[in-house]
């Protein structure tokens, strides 16, 4: 008996705390239900002609005043002005029954109303108001005491003495909450997403979203004074063998698919091959991958391609839409001294990265040389120093580091803090990679690399061979620069832009799945260097190819080649070097029959448009650029996607969902 007593209250404790979660939801949804019922009923009499069985008292129906001037323009230039303004209401603050200020703001800005008169009408009509109201207000536009004035708002010398109001929407008074609360007490990011059109109201994502606009009307305008032709290509399209996982569009014609498109790289070859010189397009992709703050499943690209061209073509037509974007949107000034090239081996060999952030230096620098015996001719012992803030960076911080990034069982990795005591011998401190080398050795490594006691010294023994996009000290530099960003010992400038062009990748890089030999480093499409075609049968690992990527602060921001226009050439890398099955390489015959139909040589480019925007807005996300994004898991939280669909929508396309394991 007791136990049975025990599980009923344990069972009432339970209903009772989710009653307690639901409550905002039951009384959103009870509200509802009373407005429902309330519009049920029949209005006053004089609108019974016209609105019998209808009941809306809470909203204005009938011609309002159209708007004169925008909320965020009024100034003192206006003062004496009859105005009329639309917008939403922020939250009104009584002074007292004779004095009310109600904020109101619309895309452009705020400003003040404020009630003076004694007026019980329309007093009762603003005390009605709830916050997020859409109003219509007209009043006269007086200037503010000097000691009234608002200095952080546009608007704040002046304010408009309203004498008529009309409500047009009055907003819900269960909102989950107001886009003018500060981001500190705003609810988390999924709440947000799932009331975007409130978040969207937010100044912040309001600049976002117009700068967004701003920015591809200035690409736009760029690539057609140059004789660029805007072509749309298709979003239904076919699947074929490229690298990331696609989209599947199922078709009423039992086993037959469409496919999302990845990028338009097959279509706009092919209009190459039309006779289309120059073609761009700003084009919605689509990767079945995981989320990260830098992916979404959907995404935008500025997607250009040029016929009878060199990458040096392609990179200044790129160079002066981004000089142009930084221009208009930020008013900074760049040149064509901004874009730095570099190889990726540079990279690689340098920083660690085939996008490294070069706003700071820690230089990784090869000591093999003054260390011989340790390294072989497949080897090569790569070297990290860090001096400023080295002293932040405690035993408790290495050791998360070497957690984090995995480091604990890297038998080919060390450090060593420099003391007085070993600055002459500190390669024998090196754990695992101890050297006991001649005071004469270390002396001359510490001149060369600017060794002083108090420095972290970091060294990492590895293969020659360079693929992939980062080396073991590579990460190692950019989680020591996040530590040292985050203790405050190095600062970034947030203004400053370091455009880097990376070129010279390896064409192929070993099949990480261990199915083939190699797989295409970017795409089976990009072109070799013309001297390296003889190694295409022979040695493919030193074969480069005529890719080069555009990076800004360490982020990729965009990524072309030369492509391959010879048939004879790309059926050769399909099925010699890629070893391509038949039924794989045969789906872009449609692109082989192309480049037999005269194509003449041709390249592009395509640049991230969400990353880029999420630099030029300083977001952290490209959610906060992108007006209705996904959350994680690709969901569409505004409107509950994907969702099912039934068996009769499935039984008409052929398909049948498999039992749940």
């Amino acid at each position: 008996m007791s136990t049975r007593i025990a599980h009923i209250v344990q069972r009432s404790t339970t209903l009772s705390i989710t009653r307690q979660r639901l409550q905002p939801t039951l009384r959103f949804a009870s509200l509802r239900r009373q407005r429902l019922h309330a519009s049920c009923q029949i209005r006053s009499k004089q609108h019974e002609p016209s609105m019998v069985g209808y009941r809306d008292s809470d909203r204005f129906h009938g011609s309002y005043p159209q708007r004169t001037i925008k909320c965020g323009h009024l100034g003192a230039k206006n003062e004496g002005e009859r105005v009329v303004l639309t917008g939403w209401v922020q939250t009104p603050r009584a002074m007292s029954q004779d004095l009310i200020f109600i904020p109101i703001r619309d895309a452009t800005g705020t400003t003040q109303l404020v009630f003076r008169s004694g007026d019980s009408q329309l007093r009762a009509d603003i005390q009605k108001l709830t916050t997020e109201s859409v109003i219509c207000a007209e009043g006269i536009v007086r200037k503010r005491p000097e000691e009234m004035i608002n200095k952080h708002q546009s608007t704040g010398a002046i304010e408009v003495e309203l004498d008529k109001i009309y409500c047009l929407n009055p907003a819900s008074t269960s909102l989950p909450f107001w886009p003018s609360q500060p981001l500190k007490n705003l609810p988390n990011e999924e709440v947000r997403l799932r009331y975007r059109y409130l978040d969207l109201r937010r100044p912040d994502l309001q600049n976002n979203i117009r700068l967004r606009s701003k920015v591809a009307n200035t690409v736009r305008q760029c690539l057609i004074d140059n004789d660029f032709v805007e072509i749309e290509t298709p979003t239904l399209f076919k699947s074929t063998p490229e690298g990331a996982r696609e989209y599947i569009v199922p078709t009423r014609k039992k086993g037959a698919f469409y496919a999302l498109p990845q990028s338009p790289q097959q279509h706009k070859q092919m209009l190459m091959a039309a006779g289309f010189d120059r073609y761009f397009q700003i084009a919605r992709c689509f990767r079945d991958e995981d989320l990260r703050a830098d992916r979404q499943p959907e995404f935008t690209q500025i997607d250009l391609e040029m016929s009878f061209v060199t990458p040096r073509d392609i990179q200044s037509i790129v160079q002066g839409f981004i000089t142009q974007i930084w221009d208009k949107a930020l008013g900074i000034k760049l040149d064509d001294s901004t874009f730095r090239h570099m190889t990726y081996h540079e990279a690689m060999t340098k920083y660690g990265s085939d996008k490294p952030d070069v706003r700071f230096d820690m230089q990784i620098k090869d000591i093999g040389s003054y260390l011989p015996d340790m390294v072989d001719k497949n080897s090569v012992l790569d070297c990290l120093v860090v001096k400023k803030g080295a002293a932040a960076l405690t035993g408790g911080t290495l050791k998360a580091m070497q957690k984090e990034l995995e480091l604990a069982d890297e038998k080919d990795f060390a450090f060593v803090k420099i003391n007085e005591n070993n600055i002459h011998s500190w390669p024998s401190k090196c754990g695992k990679l101890k050297h006991s080398s001649h005071a004469q050795q270390a002396s001359a490594m510490n001149t060369d690399l600017g060794i002083d006691v108090g420095d972290l010294v970091l060294v990492h023994k590895r293969e020659q061979y360079l693929y992939g996009g980062n080396t073991l000290m590579g990460r190692v530099r950019l989680h020591l620069a996040g530590v040292l960003q985050n203790l405050g010992v190095m600062k970034l400038d947030p203004n400053a832009y370091k455009f880097l062009w990376i070129e010279s990748f390896p064409l192929f890089t070993p099949d990480e799945q261990g199915i083939r030999t190699w797989q295409a480093t970017h795409h089976p499409f990009t072109a070799p260097f013309d001297e390296d075609i003889p190694l295409l049968a022979t040695d493919p690992a030193k074969v480069r190819g005529q890719h080069y990527d555009l990076v800004l602060n360490g982020m990729e921001i965009g990524g072309g080649s030369i492509r391959i226009h010879s048939p004879v050439m790309q059926n050769f890398i399909f099925d010699k070097v890629l070893q391509l099955e038949r039924h794989e390489y045969e789906r872009f015959d449609h692109l082989i029959d192309a480049l037999s139909a005269g194509c003449p040589p041709h390249g592009g480019i395509a640049l991230g448009f969400d990353r880029l925007m999420s630099i030029l807005c300083h977001a952290s996300s490209i959610r906060d650029v992108i007006a209705f994004p996904k959350a994680a898991g690709g969901k569409d939280l505004v409107v509950n996607s994907p969702s099912e669909v039934t068996a009769a929508q499935l039984n008409e396309y052929g398909l049948k969902l498999a039992d749940k394991e």
